[in-house]
């Protein structure tokens, strides 16, 4: 009897620990993230960009990536429009997944007309079109939104690291075992098939390094 008491207590524990990893690791917070690694991180785009420039790109992402879809997330709860913020059905995503994008495009839109290095504006570009992607997959399956995210983040990594010929392995492996637990957390709270987590990690990582190696 002991025994199996500790085993439900253990289980638990697993699973308050993976829905900590999915609120830290949100996808709507990867861009964030992404940008925070390569500004904190020493390489030839953090020693030449300007610390107030480094919040201002940092506050401003923030704010259209997280903010602004979390916000609008609220809305649709509060109208009725989706039943909780994990949004568990097909049908209560199609409307977030519209407007992110949406926010998303637009901040693009304004790191291009900003003349901002050309790895940020890629690395919004690429997670709005897995976001388009993700929207026109969940018609038909439910793809994970947190694996796409991380392996965006890692894709990106690894087309920053051939584009611009600079050293961020240790970051690149970093992520790789980040994107290890964030599908660890998702699978441990039946969200996703397997091969949905896998897929996600896939099509964030390729759009991410293909955006980086030829656009």
């Amino acid at each position: 009897m002991q025994e199996e008491k500790e085993t439900v207590t253990t289980t638990t524990g697993e699973v308050k620990l993976a829905k900590t990893i999915s609120y830290l690791f949100h996808p709507l917070l990867m861009p964030t993230y992404g940008f925070a690694f390569i500004f904190f991180t020493k390489n030839y785009i953090s020693t030449f960009t300007p610390p107030n420039l480094v919040w201002i790109i940092l506050g401003v992402t923030f704010v259209f990536t997280f903010f602004l879809p979390a916000v609008n997330a609220l809305i649709l709860l509060k109208i009725g429009r989706i039943k909780s913020l994990e949004m568990e059905t097909n049908s209560e995503r199609s409307i977030p997944y519209i407007s992110t994008s949406f926010y998303y495009f637009s901040l693009f839109y304004l790191f291009y007309n900003a003349q901002f290095p050309s790895v940020f504006k890629i690395l919004i570009l690429g997670a709005a079109i897995s976001i388009l992607l993700s929207f026109i997959i969940n018609f038909r399956w439910k793809i994970s939104a947190h694996t796409i995210g991380v392996g965006g983040i890692t894709g990106a990594a690894l087309g920053i690291i051939y584009r611009l010929q600079i050293d961020m392995h240790l970051m690149l492996m970093t992520l790789l075992l980040l994107s290890g637990i964030v599908a660890y957390a998702r699978l441990k709270l039946n969200t996703h098939t397997p091969a949905q987590v896998y897929s996600g990690f896939v099509l964030g990582f390729f759009v991410e390094l293909l955006l980086m190696i030829f656009y």
